[in-house]
């Protein structure tokens, strides 16, 4: 059985049209990510990483695990924990939707969402 160069062509470009999807179907989403932390569970604080300005803070004080965060360019990540093998700290930036990281000895997780996954900022 010969192939065409038709029937080349129609799958070429077939593939084309599929890979382009895909591309833009998983593009990241600019301004569209919400991280949530949680502790011992339950959400304990949502941030709008679009409009988060770049700081340092921790929430020892507040949930007595000794945690802190880092936002960055429109990013976040676990810098400094209490825990023997900083797995958290190795996990590197949050920044799209299904990225996260989680310290187990401290109960906390750190999760972006979509926007419309979790209803807003």
């Amino acid at each position: 059985m010969k192939i065409r160069r038709l029937e080349i062509a129609v799958v070429a470009l077939l593939l084309a049209v599929a890979a382009g999807f895909a591309v833009w179907l998983y593009r990241p989403q600019e301004g569209e990510t919400i991280a949530v932390i949680s502790v011992d569970g339950e959400e304990w604080m949502r941030l709008d990483l679009e409009n988060e300005p770049d700081r340092l803070f921790s929430i020892e004080a507040e949930t007595g695990k000794p945690v802190s965060f880092e936002i960055k360019d429109h990013r976040i990540r676990f810098c400094e924990v209490d825990c023997p093998d900083h797995i958290c700290e190795k996990a590197g930036w949050c920044d799209s939707p299904g990225d996260r990281a989680v310290c187990m000895p401290n109960r906390t997780a750190l999760i972006c969402y979509a926007r419309d996954e979790v209803g807003g900022g």
